[in-house]
Order: structure tokens, then C-alpha cells, then sequence
């Protein structure tokens, strides 16, 4: 990506050089968007533009290749505000793309001009590419299925998960863009959270569910960088699951290759008369990619039992490592996992052997 930033010079402010000499004033005041670079995710569909203009203006893209960017208006007249869209078609080439713009005042260039530019991830905001497969369903050899419904942006609005021995769990997933609230219906109830431009957010809270990531702290109480480790917790009435990860420093940005080093896993039963587990694992990856597919086929490692549903379906994209895990560790044993592709590099089957229950499941995924 730092290629495509050093290709075009842009102003190092959105306020442009502002002229006010009787009997002409010339410039723009940007109230939106608010820095110079603005970054979107593959299924970004939208955003705004928003400034004052004192003189009579015009916009040129400095990129005109980039036809995936369209601004609702590209000139106008002086004295005024304006509030317009901002409108991005789905990035499916792999690769993050850049767009630039420039606004001129048009009877003084000289006087007013500014640029600004918009870059658009290679990945959706689940941390799939936008060329991802949408999993449709997953069946597992032990009984439990799961199915997911999306919409037009490849945003996941429901999903239900059945066990063979277990009620069916139900989740509806609602995204407001005006307000930038996620909203999530559960067998529980409702749980809201402030969503990003790439529709994730950081906690669910509602009734008796919190779900989201908190930090880690070392031993003298200062909280540990999120790139280096955090914890993701999903606590409800029924039970309280909790996923330490060690990330070791790598980047956590959206098209970043990044893998977890390993993970603490405790989960805790409140209704249920089941024992407390905590395990501790270390892993070992392929050279398959993880983001071929919608969802975190990682999830699967540790059974249905024990999978946290909105983490498979990566609602919380930091959980998500970027390759698929070969084999999981543990003071007990190992978890040795085989995966079949699709020809678009999305998961096709994968098979978890668990040396330490003697246990093999297989998980077909439906597209």
C-alpha cells in the first residue's frame, strides 16, 4: 500500500489557502472529511462531503482511472455550504486502491485549491477480501449446523446455530449508517455497539450480554499495546467465554498479515452444572489464506461447543488471524487441522483431529 501513497502529492490540511481581499474572498472550509487521506473497507458503500465555500468552485479527480469513486457534485457556486455524498463501488482486486480530487476556485486557482484522497482496503471490515465467498452454512460430522444470511454489502444480518442436543441460538444483525449503530438481536435480547466505516465495533452491551474486546495489562498494571496481546470476552446470563490472544507485536491494520501466537481459552458455565475449562494454546499455520471466505474457519479448531458465534462469523475482526491454523498445541496434545479448498481459495472442508479426546470432526462449508 505505501506505493500508492507517495504517487500523488496532496496538501497536508483540508483548510485551503484562504483569500479574503475586498471585494473578492476565495477558499474552502472542509467540516468533512476531516483529514487529508480517508481510509474504507472493500464493501465501504458511502460517506460525505462537507465544506464552505467562498467562491465559486470545482472539483477534478487527479486519478480519473479511479471510477470505483464518485462525488454526487463536482462544482457549484460561492457563498454557500455544501453537503453531498461520496459513493464506492465493492473492491474485489485483491489490492487496495487510492482515489484524489482537487477543489479549485474557479475565477481565483491561484488563491484556493485543495486535494484530498480516499483509500479503499483490499479487505471488507470482517477481514475478508473483497472477492471473499459468502458462507452460506456449515455442517459439522458431530451434529451442528450453521447457517448465515448477508446483504448487499456482504454484512452478515443473520444466523442460527443448531447443536444436535442443544435449542437453536438465532442472531439478527441490524446496521443503521446515519446513526453508525450495530445492533444485534439474540435468544437473550438486543445488544447495541457504535459501529465503524467497515460496520464493526469494538463491544455489544445490552441486558445481561457484553460482548467485545478489553485489554491485557502486564504485572505492573500498564496496559499492554492491543498489537502485542488483548483479550476477547462474550459474557451472558448462560455462560462467560474468554479469548486471551498474543499477537507478539505484528500489525494490526486492515490488510496487514498478521497470526496469533497463541491463546489462553477459559470458559465458564453460570446455569449449567458443567466444569470451568481453561487451555492454553500454541500455534502453527499453513500457507492457506484465511480471508478467501466470510468466515474465521479458525473458530472451528475448538469445536462448536466451544465457538463463540460472532467471532466465527468475524464480527470482531482483530480475533482473526490471516492463515489458516495447521496445528494447535497443548500441554495434553495436539489439534491437527486438514483443509480442502474451493477454486477461489475459500474453504472448502476442513477436518479437526484432537489427539487428546480421540476425536475427529469434519466441517463441510456451504457457499
Amino acid at each position: 500500500m505505501a506505493n500508492i501513497m507517495v504517487a500523488l502529492t496532496v496538501a497536508t490540511g483540508l483548510t485551503s489557502c484562504l483569500k479574503d481581499e475586498d471585494p473578492y474572498s476565495a477558499g474552502f472550509q472542509f467540516s468533512r472529511p476531516t483529514n487529508v487521506r480517508t481510509y474504507l473497507y472493500a464493501n465501504t458503500s458511502t460517506d460525505s462531503l462537507e465544506m464552505l465555500c467562498l467562491g465559486p468552485w470545482q472539483i477534478t479527480s487527479d486519478t480519473p482511472e479511479a471510477t470505483w469513486c464518485t462525488l454526487d457534485e463536482m462544482k457549484g457556486v460561492g457563498s454557500s455550504i455544501y453537503c453531498f455524498g461520496v459513493h464506492f463501488k465493492p473492491n474485489t482486486t485483491d489490492n487496495a486502491r487510492l482515489a484524489q480530487f482537487t477543489i479549485t476556485d474557479t475565477k481565483h486557482p491561484d488563491d484556493a485549491r485543495s486535494s484530498w484522497q480516499y483509500v479503499q482496503y483490499a479487505t471488507r471490515g470482517d477481514g475478508s477480501f473483497g472477492t471473499a465467498a459468502l458462507v452460506k452454512g456449515i455442517t459439522s460430522s458431530d451434529g451442528w449446523t450453521v447457517s448465515i444470511g448477508y446483504d448487499e454489502l456482504c454484512r452478515p444480518v443473520q444466523m442460527r446455530v443448531k447443536g444436535p442436543e442443544t435449542n437453536a441460538l438465532n442472531y439478527t444483525m441490524k446496521y443503521n449508517d446515519t446513526s453508525k449503530l450495530l445492533t444485534v438481536n439474540t435468544n437473550n435480547g438486543e445488544m447495541t455497539g457504535t459501529m465503524d466505516n467497515g460496520y464493526q465495533t469494538e463491544r455489544l452491551i445490552g441486558g445481561g450480554d457484553t460482548i467485545g474486546y478489553t485489554p491485557q495489562y502486564y504485572s505492573n498494571g500498564v496496559e499492554m499495546s492491543i498489537n502485542y496481546a488483548f483479550n476477547y470476552v462474550a459474557s451472558s446470563i448462560r455462560r462467560t467465554q474468554a479469548f486471551a490472544y498474543l499477537i507478539g507485536g505484528k500489525s494490526l491494520l486492515p490488510d496487514s498479515l498478521h497470526t496469533a501466537d497463541s491463546l489462553i481459552y477459559l470458559n465458564r458455565w453460570k446455569l449449567e452444572n458443567r466444569p470451568q475449562a481453561i487451555e492454553r494454546y500454541k500455534f502453527a499455520y499453513s500457507q492457506m489464506d484465511n480471508r478467501y471466505q466470510t468466515v474465521d474457519a479458525n473458530q472451528l479448531i475448538f469445536g462448536m461447543d466451544n465457538c463463540e458465534p460472532l467471532q466465527l462469523i468475524s464480527m470482531f475482526r482483530l480475533c482473526r488471524s490471516t492463515s489458516i491454523v495447521k496445528q494447535a498445541t497443548t500441554a495434553d496434545g495436539t489439534i491437527d487441522v486438514s483443509t480442502t479448498l474451493n477454486a477461489n481459495r475459500s474453504v472448502s472442508r476442513m477436518v479437526v483431529k484432537d489427539s487428546r479426546k480421540g476425536t475427529e470432526i469434519t466441517y463441510d462449508f456451504e457457499y
